[in-house]
């Protein structure tokens, strides 16, 4: 009888023993926080455009954009300001759909539908500060709109004015 009690004494702490592995302190192997998504509804809080002496911040009257788990729209005002005494200005607007890749550091978005006539996809550097704020950084280089060359001038235009250098997105929901 001692001696069973002994072996099964001894079991029971020999099993106590490997089950328990020691907690550890340090960080190591500690799953790293999920990056802020880019999924959500987003408008726009301001846009650096131009270069060298022309670059400015400005604040765009309206431009917003949806990002779903596959697909993005986005819709831009660019109705000019109405001056006192003239009439109210034509509405202008582009608006374009599609997918998107993203990689975690560029953001790709494939037109499927567009206001302009040339689709292709547009490439931005795209960066969280938070969860609540989305940079995005276009990268002209890479854009690819079919009989169109993309990309501001030396001066920093574009043919609808100043280009685009960096986008920064509130997110709505």
């Amino acid at each position: 009888m001692k001696r069973t009690a002994f072996c099964l004494l001894s079991v029971l702490l020999l099993l106590a023993g490997c089950s328990t592995a020691p907690e550890s302190t340090s960080l190591e192997g500690a799953a790293e926080p999920a990056p802020p998504s880019i999924k959500g509804v987003w408008t726009i809080e301001s846009m650096d455009v131009g270069m060298g002496e022309n670059k400015s911040t400005r604040v765009p009257p309206a431009f917003m954009m949806f990002i779903g788990d596959t697909h993005y729209s986005a819709i831009r005002d660019f109705t000019p300001e109405a001056t006192e005494g003239a009439p109210a200005p034509a509405r202008s607007f582009m608006a374009d759909a599609g997918t998107y890749e993203f990689d975690g550091t560029d953001l790709v978005v494939h037109h499927k539908v567009a206001a302009f006539p040339a689709l292709g996809s547009m490439t931005f550097g795209c960066r969280m500060e938070g969860p609540d704020t989305m940079i995005l950084t276009p990268q002209y280089d890479k854009m690819v709109m079919p009989g169109m060359n993309i990309g501001p001038t030396a001066d920093g235009k574009m043919g609808y004015g100043d280009a685009a250098v960096l986008y920064r997105f509130k997110r709505l929901e």
